[in-house]
């Protein structure tokens, strides 16, 4: 079972053998031993709280088994992950030598699944879709053309969030509104719904990565994103994935309320608990006519991402656009569940 490894405040990771990490809860007195896991169990680790002790035999192990670091700050989310050990350098020089206007391309495919995804949650909430304007076209100028493709995906995902934001109860949302100031999805905005679904989003770019990397990608060479994110290729890519950390964000803040956040403006470890169940519990949801989880696809789009550059399949199979009614629960184990220290 792989395993999503979360640390918070005051905790050390540290290597017991090269096999074996050790999550420690650092004290007055020295420390106490929380946990041990099997570094190949581990999925990613997810860095969320102050005071974080690691010791660089932790890093150089992680780099080397290919397992991605997702560190949530204030006002972002760093990726650390060795992005140099692939196994296709070819899909690399690829990758690097795609045409701008087709880098273009594939990101816009990633940008049009996540509107339709956002729409879907609307549909599925027996709310009207907004309708959305036909897709940017290139003109013969590249930079333009970017231009086209921002203002178009900033003006849709703003009208979507207006209408998303009606989907949580009308008590939790004037609170929101009145408490926090809450005007819908802002980053760094201190506020438990952000927060919420930014612990999701850091879940997911930590997928990501790993996905790109183990398909042969550099997620640091991106198509639309620039390099002031750490992996700019994990953004662009994570794009059609977002709607389903949305759904799952506000169908766990209408479920079970809003959370309080603590002295530092940060969600409390049981709620952050409650946000990496939520994402897994919709991740693990299969589709009812290929059987597929969404958690699969985000390995599975990778790969077509790399047949993309082989030309081996159509630009329209590179996304998947989220649509909660045709995904069912299963029974069975999760394939990646989420564990806290």
């Amino acid at each position: 079972m792989r395993t999503l490894l979360v640390i918070r405040k005051a905790e050390k990771l540290k290597m017991k053998s090269r096999s074996v990490l050790q999550v420690i809860k650092t004290t007055k007195k020295g420390g106490k031993l929380i946990k041990e896991i099997g570094i190949r169990d581990i999925e990613a680790v997810l860095i969320l709280g102050r005071e974080i002790y690691i010791e660089s035999s932790v890093l150089s192990v992680l780099s080397t088994m290919n397992i991605p670091i997702a560190v949530i700050a204030k006002d972002s989310v760093g990726i650390v992950m060795n992005p140099v050990i692939i196994t296709y350098n070819n899909y690399r020089r690829l990758q690097y030598n795609l045409p701008k206007e087709e880098q273009l391309e594939i990101a816009l495919e990633y940008i049009k699944a996540k509107l339709k995804g956002m729409n879907n949650i609307l549909f599925y909430h027996r709310r009207k879709r907004i309708k959305l304007e036909p897709l940017p076209k290139f003109n013969g100028d590249i930079e333009d053309y970017e231009r086209q493709i921002r203002a178009w995906e900033s003006v849709h995902s703003a009208k979507l969030w207006r209408e998303l934001v009606k989907l949580l109860p009308d008590d939790i949302l004037e609170e929101l509104r009145k408490k926090y100031g809450f005007s819908g999805r802002t980053p760094k905005h201190k506020d438990p719904f952000n927060k919420t679904l930014s612990v999701m989003y850091a879940i997911l770019y930590s997928l990501a990565t790993k996905a790109l990397i183990s398909a042969g990608l550099d997620p640091t060479y991106g198509f639309l994103h620039k390099t002031r994110y750490s992996t700019p290729l994990t953004f662009d890519y994570t794009e059609m994935f977002k709607p389903v950390a949305i759904h799952a964000t506000i169908q766990l803040i209408a479920r079970q309320g809003l959370p309080e956040l603590n002295k530092y403006g940060e969600l409390d470890v049981e709620d952050i608990n409650k946000a990496i169940k939520g994402l897994y519990e919709h991740l693990t949801l299969r589709h009812k006519d290929t059987k597929r989880s969404l958690y699969q696809l985000i390995y599975l789009k990778a790969f077509r991402l790399t047949h993309y550059l082989e030309h081996k399949c159509r630009k329209e199979l590179l996304a998947v656009i989220y649509n909660r009614h045709t995904y069912r629960k299963i029974r069975e184990k999760l394939r990646a569940a989420p564990h806290s220290s």
